[in-house]
């Protein structure tokens, strides 16, 4: 499903150790399902956190756990599949409703799936999920719903009878507006929430007032429901005992079809005609008894945990540090295993501030940070530099031919390929930068960068993440400080927590500069949702303020795109733009390296894109061992 994640690089807050933890009394408890996190969610209202707090921790523990949608991705091909819905929506078309043209398409919903109060979910409360969100206006939301919840998409949403919907558009969808958009929306229970909206549409501030809602007692759709939050310890799930799909098996063929049956319901669906061997069949649960997310401090500690048989998973966007690796090779019944990533981690400048809106500024800055010597030799190869907005994990949208400032040079011809793009913008020092070709030495530090104004460029505040949380960022943002400082560039480099980054970048939009990164969605519609100037107010996903009206008018182009191949085309556009502009300067990612114990779960698959991280940590399909 999409959604996108500014979690990967959520920081830490201060929690308690294992041994902190253990005294509550969870530890190895029959069939509990045990994973450290790094965070403390933020969050349990679906509004909010689908909004400006999509951390990934919100994610793990809530979201991707309670609630189910018409359609999803069945993990590990990523196959589009009815979840809630009973077969593939019909044939989208053109229909006259008043003295409108409008496009649409019925979508018929299963029988069987029920809410946790044991009550059936119906048309009302798919219609309700999309109408509730559309008349609190996606925008406001922030965040996701823009994109979920598409306005410039989706009129409405109608109940034709108790299991039919009907979803009118204002205009043919293209792929990344349907099939990986409005289709993918989670479904609420109208009942709970309607007189949430209702409420919250009398406040001063209706948006502000809805995501202060802490849901309490709210049914559920998924396989969990929320059980107990002990902040900065533990979050804990339990099962819902009306979970319709406790039993389902899904079958992948050699073919690519995908087969879904439930034999407790009777439901039963193909995508196709099935050919070949069976390459994977999954039943669904949950085996465990309940889901238990520790909260710890860092690595260190759920390294220390997992070895000692206190937690199943390390369940972390950024993967296992090196060292442990090598530590975890050698503990008894705890595998590793490692699977390619769909993400990125950048740096980038409030371009709403002088000189940071300055092209040739960022493509000076590009040219000095020397990726490939952080990754070779300092990070001795754990992590890959990157330098577009699309990650090679996702192939067939990945445009190899993007430019790629710097690269190959060595560092003083960097340093004079950033002195020439200063100097084309109008740049100068009061002591420029000297450098020997021939010898590759820098033989003059810059000093008294002076801007094209005029005025001497003051001192700015780059935040980067704490050396304990991640010290591959924290590695790579003190490299780049002192390179740019090299050149006479004052920049200062401030180990900040993520929830402060957050707050000041997505809600305050008070800064200069900032690195963090991304867990993305299959389809590439984040170049949209990320740089399209409608994303730059408060709340939304272009927070550095990027704009560019050609580039607005390509990517929604791209959206609306309907042919695959079309598609891909106006993909590698946007990626040219974006790569030579800079709005995110890219800088790398690392292969995500995962650790469970061996004796305690089973995984129907581990080879899936970005890890089971992506997936949750698989929790209603794990199965218990001990």
């Amino acid at each position: 499903m999409r959604r996108f994640w500014k979690g990967i690089l959520a920081g830490l807050l201060f929690v308690f150790l294992v041994a902190g933890v253990a005294s509550t009394g969870f530890a190895g408890q029959g069939k509990l399902y045990e994973m450290a996190i790094f965070a403390d969610p933020t969050t349990i209202n679906l509004y909010s956190s689908l909004g400006p707090s999509a951390t990934v921790y919100n994610s793990f523990v809530s979201n991707s756990q309670y609630y189910t949608s018409l359609y999803g991705n069945a993990p590990p091909t990523w196959a589009f599949v009815p979840s809630a819905a009973a077969d593939m929506p019909s044939p989208l078309k053109e229909e006259k409703i008043g003295d409108k043209t409008y496009c649409t398409s019925i979508v018929k919903m299963r029988k069987d799936i029920k809410w946790s109060d044991n009550t059936p979910l119906t048309a009302d409360d798919v219609v309700f999920s999309y109408n509730a969100v559309l008349e609190m206006d996606p925008n406001k939301l922030g965040g996701n719903w823009p994109s979920i919840v598409d306005p410039t998409v989706l009129e409405r949403v109608e109940k034709v009878d108790d299991y039919t919907v009907k979803f009118i558009l204002k205009e043919m969808p293209g792929l990344s507006q349907w099939q990986y958009g409005v289709l993918l929306n989670y479904i609420v229970n109208k009942k709970y929430w309607e007189p949430i909206f209702e409420n919250a549409k009398k406040a001063a501030d209706p948006v502000k007032e809805l995501f202060a809602h802490e849901p309490e007692k709210q049914p559920t759709a998924g396989p969990w429901k929320f059980g107990h939050w002990e902040k900065g310890a533990f979050w804990q799930n339990v099962p819902n005992p009306a979970y319709s799909g406790k039993g389902e098996v899904t079958t992948f063929y050699e073919n690519g079809v995908v087969t879904i049956e439930n034999p407790k319901t009777g439901f039963k669906w193909q995508s196709g005609k099935p050919e070949g061997k069976v390459q994977l069949k999954i039943t669904d649960g949950p085996d465990a008894t309940g889901t238990l997310y520790r909260i710890f401090q860092n690595q260190s500690a759920a390294v220390l945990s997992l070895t000692g048989g206190q937690v199943d998973f390390v369940l972390n966007s950024l993967g296992l540090q090196r060292g442990f690796q090598e530590q975890l090779k050698k503990a008894p019944n705890v595998a590793l295993i490692e699977n390619s990533v769909n993400g990125f981690r950048f740096m980038s400048f409030n371009l709403r501030k002088y000189p940071f809106n300055i092209k040739e500024f960022r493509q000076a800055v590009s040219v000095l940070i020397d990726r490939e010597y952080i990754c070779q030799k300092v990070l001795q190869g754990i992590a890959f530099p990157q330098y577009s907005v699309v990650p090679p994990g996702n192939a067939f949208w990945f445009n190899e031919k993007v430019p790629q400032w710097g690269k190959g040079l060595t560092r003083s011809q960097k340093v004079a390929e950033a002195v020439k793009l200063l100097k084309k913008a109008g740049f100068k020092w009061e002591v420029e930068p000297e450098v020997d070709l021939e010898k590759d030495k820098v033989l003059k530090r810059g000093k008294g960068l002076i801007m094209p104004d005029g005025k001497k460029m003051p001192e700015f505040e780059f935040m980067i993440m704490t050396a304990g949380y991640d010290p591959l960022r924290y590695t790579f943002g003190l490299n780049i400080a002192a390179w740019l400082k090299e050149v006479g560039i004052p920049i200062e480099a401030v180990p900040t927590e993520f929830n402060v980054v957050s707050s000041r970048v997505f809600d305050e939009q008070n800064f200069d500069a900032f690195m963090m990164g991304w867990s993305l969605s299959l389809y590439p519609d984040h170049m949209k949702w990320f740089f399209h100037s409608e994303q730059a107010e408060p709340g939304g996903f272009n927070p550095q303020g990027y704009n560019n009206p050609g580039f607005d008018k390509l990517a929604d182009d791209f959206v609306k795109e309907a042919d695959l191949e079309k598609a891909r085309e106006k993909a590698f556009k946007l990626q040219e733009i974006l790569a030579d502009e800079l709005p995110y300067i890219v800088l790398f990612d690392t292969p995500l390296i995962e650790a469970y114990k061996t004796d305690r779960v089973q995984y129907p698959y581990t080879k899936v894109l970005s890890g089971l991280q992506y997936v949750g940590g698989l929790t209603s399909t794990v199965k218990m061992l001990d």
